[in-house]
């Protein structure tokens, strides 16, 4: 069904701000030709709030009529899914890269220690942190969080077990390894501790996990 808005069609309901409750996992790596429009969704998110941001405001943000954007992307939740990604992939793009180079267990644990650094540093993440903390609730009630964690860990276990074959990091389930790390990870960017001892709190956590020679 569709309606005219402002001399656009525009499926009906395609505008409204988004929902966590329908918030269905990660898409797979978007095309870099996406990247203007996740570039504009990300200052969209930053600049209005989860909540408040709606396609219209993309469109406006990109210069463009609401009948373009719809033809790359079909919804906020598609678009703020495909950022997700974006962001997703570009991190295990670095692991893959340090595991080329030798990705042992000191090298992991300061990845991670910047990457929740930055995480934490975003705008949009600050946003939802201390202005929309509610769309965490529903994520968590609506058990996304925990479908998330396990997309997640199924794309990093790779290169877990390459780490492990190689002997730079402790050989045991790579599954299981994966799976605890990105819940660590969660845990310290929706609880963050304080910076000057988030060294020490991941160190502590996965290095007896991880250190081949422990």
């Amino acid at each position: 069904m569709f309606q005219v808005v402002d001399t656009e069609v525009t499926p009906v309901g395609a505008d409204q701000p988004i929902s966590a409750v329908r918030f269905a996992g990660l898409p797979p790596r978007p095309d870099p030709d996406l990247d203007r429009v996740l570039d504009a969704t990300e200052r969209c998110l930053t600049r209005y709030g989860l909540r408040r941001t709606t396609m219209s405001d993309i469109a406006r943000e990109m210069g463009v009529a609401r009948t373009t954007l719809y033809r790359q992307v079909s919804s906020l939740e598609e678009a703020t899914a495909l950022m997700s990604s974006r962001r997703l992939h570009r991190f295990l793009d670095k692991l893959l890269e340090l595991g080329e180079q030798g990705l042992d267990a000191e090298a992991l644990v300061q990845v991670i220690v910047r990457s929740v650094r930055m995480t934490l540093a975003e705008p949009v993440v600050q946003r939802l942190l201390h202005d929309e903390p509610d769309i965490l609730g529903d994520l968590l009630t609506s058990g996304a969080i925990a479908g998330l964690v396990g997309q997640i860990a199924r794309l990093l276990t790779p290169v877990l077990q390459t780490a492990m074959d190689a002997g730079l990091i402790r050989a045991s389930d790579p599954a299981m390894t994966a799976d605890w790390i990105v819940r660590i990870v969660l845990v310290l960017t929706t609880v963050p501790a304080p910076d000057d001892e988030l060294e020490a709190t991941v160190r502590f956590v996965l290095l007896p996990l991880l250190d081949a020679g422990a």
